[in-house]
């Protein structure tokens, strides 16, 4: 009779998945690259339930999040960068049991757009280098002048970063003398107030031309 039980227990115990193999993290929207200033929910499962997470990046805490009846979580939080990319790993830790953690890693990347050179004639070809325009698929640049607008399509944005490397002109020989807003987005009509752009004012002076 004891042999039964000790084999129906040890199958019980080895069909108990451990609680460090149950826990989870994943980010929604789940993305390659992710853009300065983008909100995105940490989704958390297989923790204590009623219970805390610890979530840190790169072993720097952020903040306690609570979890549910389930053990699950969701944290929304802003994805920030100054400049260039960077690859971090996010982590949630149990606070009732340390063992239980999981981790989720994210590539941020600062939006961005660099000219080159930064003097000469105003009709000169730019060399433009774009990084973290992940609103669509292609760079357009907006001259606006005293009203009146002009359209260039730099080009096809590529990699999960959506970055982009081309040569363009700008402005014509024959551009008005003052100042010239021209705004970097991923639309083809210009609007101002976009959300995600970069715009230089460049000022064109007898001479120039």
């Amino acid at each position: 009779m004891p042999r039964p039980l000790a084999v129906a227990v040890t199958l019980a115990t080895l069909a108990l998945p451990s609680a460090a193999q149950a826990a989870s993290l994943t980010t929604k929207p789940a993305k390659p690259c992710y853009r300065s200033g983008e909100k995105v929910h940490f989704l958390g499962s297989g923790f204590t339930p009623s219970g805390s997470v610890n979530l840190t990046r790169d072993g720097t805490f952020i903040e306690p999040i609570p979890t549910d009846a389930t053990g699950a979580f969701d944290a929304r939080l802003g994805l920030n960068l100054d400049q260039g990319v960077q690859q971090r790993t996010y982590t949630a830790t149990d606070v009732s049991n340390p063992a239980v953690t999981a981790s989720a890693p994210v590539t941020v990347s600062a939006v961005g757009v660099a000219l080159y050179p930064r003097t000469g004639s105003v009709s000169r070809r730019f060399r433009i280098r774009a990084r973290g325009f992940t609103t669509g698929s292609t760079l357009w640049a907006h001259i606006v002048h005293e009203g009146s607008k002009r359209h260039v399509k730099i080009g096809a944005l590529r990699g999960a970063c959506h970055n982009l490397r081309a040569r363009r002109r700008l402005l014509s020989p024959r551009a008005r003398f003052g100042r010239h807003r021209i705004q970097f987005d991923t639309f083809r009509r210009y609007r101002r107030d976009r959300a995600v752009k970069v715009a230089y004012t460049i000022r064109v002076v007898r001479g120039d031309q």
